[in-house]
């Protein structure tokens, strides 16, 4: 039976719940300190889904202590239990731990706790749970019959389909202003024609898909792919039967034609693919141009991360990685795209695949074949995002815009590695002019300027102008926007490694400088490997790239201050390190109304011009970014926000003028 609740009973990590007496729960820490859970640091929420923090800097807190009252100090009971699933050292010396969420013995999807600490101290805990749950573990679960013909009515297949075995596990879905939780059957799902793959999550007591993620990561929508030559560039081939073909064995890429690629749902696996041969090592020929193109986009793509990151391919095992040019996606506009096909049907179909831009079944020209050196290393990054260890992103929202735009961020990363010309636009010579689209920008996306790209601008400020609405995550929205909102995530990218100075659409007047790419794509591969779990936001993003920036180059560096410059400059956060500035006085400029607030709303009167307010809670940690406040009247919603005091920062033409404590009940 399906179980809805509220937000307020969702964020209720209540630390008096526990089987122990939290009083009673006392040891003795590797100090010979005496400690209490009671001790520890408050747990900050900052979403619905349950996305939580702990600072535990400066506590000397064992992480032995911790992890053996880890249900204590989330406030679970019995029923809930924690189980380690992931551990490693980094080049920092910094221990990471990955413990699931478990239900009843039953796994709670994304649910996941980050334990990191230093020489046996806890620095810093964070990741995502879901405390108030209530099913019962023996209801029906749906047959697998009803369950294939579900995903068969979803897919809507003109071919074969294959759907994979089921597992129950319980699911979060973020409904807006409440978070429902479901006991569901979780299955894979693939069509090669349409090309459509989907994780998804079907309620066992309604038989309702309640959530579907996307196991295709697309460049973008069909109006904006072609092609980009490089000109001349090394690659490797080998030899073949007396002939060479695309395939370098030392990196492990393989490309191939994929025109008549299929699967076999019976033995599993990809079929109908053919061999790029040639009778002599260099390519030549204008038909073989865009493989080549693809085969020497994969082999920066594979250096790249290999010099700068030391991962020995996308699973960091030196996994073989498939490349397919000129296929098919199916519908009107099948050949104008490019994919990342990651799903663990057959053991696991993994592979790049690439478009020749021609739509109507290769009638027409919709634009040049989609095999830029940025769109290939922005999909070998798709599966690498996939596999941070922590569940990857979802492909839908703000997870699936910071999906995309981390995709962006690496595959530009990989285009200035390989010193080929490289600049600050994705996929640069691929649309084109026509009937659909008569005056396409000469690239798909702008990092530097996320505004100006025809025909689809994107916002270069967080919930400003060009901002798609993230509640409808269908996949005729893009699944909740998620390649138009990832230009927030470029921008601020563009900025920390760039600089640059300006006024955003909140009036927030910004100045960056920049710290060089080489430093930013450090700051957003470690966030993503060690801080971000599924359903992050860009205010969990904000928080995970603060986190990477004190690993890597301390709390209060200049490289934290341009951070924070940066995401200011995009709409999050106040541009400042400290929560401790000096304020001018109000002069009864502000009426902040009720206090203490009620029900998730409150009120702010405001007399004065450019001004904006933002929420902290009493960690510092930002829970709401920059809201506009106009002349007079303004209602702040704050719903999602659980009990506790927190501080209002009031900003007027950049300048703090007031902080506020509020209590919320």
């Amino acid at each position: 039976m399906r179980k809805k609740t509220t937000i307020t009973k969702v964020l209720a990590l209540a630390l008096a719940i526990s089987i122990v007496p939290v009083s009673v729960a006392k040891a003795q820490n590797r100090d010979n300190t005496e400690i209490s859970v009671k001790n520890l640091p408050a747990i900050s929420i900052s979403s619905g889904m349950g996305i939580f923090s702990a600072d535990f800097s400066g506590q000397n807190i064992s992480s032995d202590f911790l992890i053996g009252h880890l249900g204590e100090w989330l406030g679970t009971n019995g029923d809930h239990s924690y189980k380690l699933v992931k551990e490693n050292k980094d080049d920092l010396g910094i221990r990471h731990l990955v413990y699931e969420h478990y239900y009843k013995n039953i796994k709670v999807m994304d649910d996941m706790i980050l334990i990191h600490e230093k020489g046996g101290k806890v620095t810093h805990v964070n990741g995502e749970i879901i405390t108030d749950i209530d099913f019962s573990t023996s209801q029906q679960k749906l047959n697998p019959q009803k369950i294939k013909s579900i995903i068969i009515a979803d897919l809507n297949p003109q071919g074969k389909i294959k759907v994979s075995d089921t597992e129950i596990v319980i699911t979060k879905v973020n409904k807006g202003r409440k978070t429902a939780m479901y006991y569901t059957s979780k299955v894979e799902g693939l069509s090669f024609k349409p090309l459509k793959a989907f994780t998804y999550y079907i309620d066992n007591a309604t038989g309702t898909v309640v959530k579907k993620n996307s196991r295709m990561h697309d460049t973008d929508t069909p109006s904006t792919s072609t092609t980009y030559y490089k000109g001349n560039q090394s690659i490797t081939v080998d030899s073949y039967n007396g002939q060479f073909r695309l395939k370098d064995n030392a990196r492990n890429i393989h490309t191939l034609n994929g025109t008549n690629l299929d699967i076999d749902t019976v033995s599993g696996g990809i079929i109908n693919v053919e061999e790029y041969i040639n009778p002599v090592a260099n390519y030549t020929a204008a038909d073989t141009k865009p493989a080549v193109e693809v085969h020497w986009a994969m082999k920066n793509a594979y250096d790249y991360y290999m010099t700068r990151h030391n991962r020995n391919s996308y699973d960091g095992n030196g996994a073989k990685i498939d490349n397919y040019y000129n296929f098919d996606f199916g519908g009107l506009t099948g050949g104008a795209n490019a994919a990342a096909l990651d799903t663990p049907l057959y053991g696991g179909i993994v592979c790049m695949l690439y478009g020749n831009g021609k739509i109507f079944g290769g009638l027409l020209t919709f634009m040049n074949p989609v095999v830029g050196l940025d769109v290939a290393g922005h999909e070998y990054s798709h599966l690498i995002i996939g596999r941070n260890g922590l569940g990857g992103l979802n492909y839908e929202a703000e997870s699936g815009a910071i999906n995309e735009s981390i995709a962006d961020m690496l595959g530009t990363a990989i285009e200035f590695y390989s010193g080929a010309n490289p600049n600050w636009t994705i996929g640069e010579g691929i649309p084109t002019a026509s009937f659909l689209n008569p005056t396409p920008s000469p690239y798909m996306r702008n990092m530097s300027d996320p505004n100006n790209v025809s025909p689809t601008p994107q916002p270069d400020t967080y919930l400003g102008t060009n901002w798609v609405n993230t509640a409808d995550t269908s996949d005729t929205n893009d699944h909740g926007g998620v390649h138009t909102n990832s230009g927030v995530g470029n921008y601020w990218f563009y900025l920390l490694s760039q600089g640059g100075s300006g006024t955003n659409d909140i009036g927030n007047a910004y100045n960056v400088s920049g710290i060089t790419i080489e430093k930013a794509e450090k700051i957003i591969y470690r966030a993503l490997m060690n801080y971000m779990t599924p359903n992050t936001t860009y205010l969990d993003a904000y928080n995970a790239t603060k986190q990477a920036v004190t690993d890597l180059y301390g709390a209060a560096s200049n490289e934290q201050q341009q951070n924070v410059n940066a995401w200011y400059a995009v709409g999050i956060g106040n541009g400042v390190l400290s929560t401790k500035e000096s304020v001018r006085k109000e002069n009864d400029q502000l009426k902040i109304y009720p206090n203490p607030v009620k029900d998730g709303i409150f009120t702010i009167e405001n007399n004065k011009d450019n001004t904006s307010v933002e929420i902290f809670d009493a960690a510092g940690r930002l829970i709401k970014p920059a809201q506009k406040l106009d002349k007079g009247v303004n209602k702040i919603y704050i719903e999602n926000t659980q009990k506790g005091i927190y501080l209002l920062k009031i900003t007027s033409n950049g300048t703090i003028i007031s902080t506020k404590k509020i209590i919320v009940e």
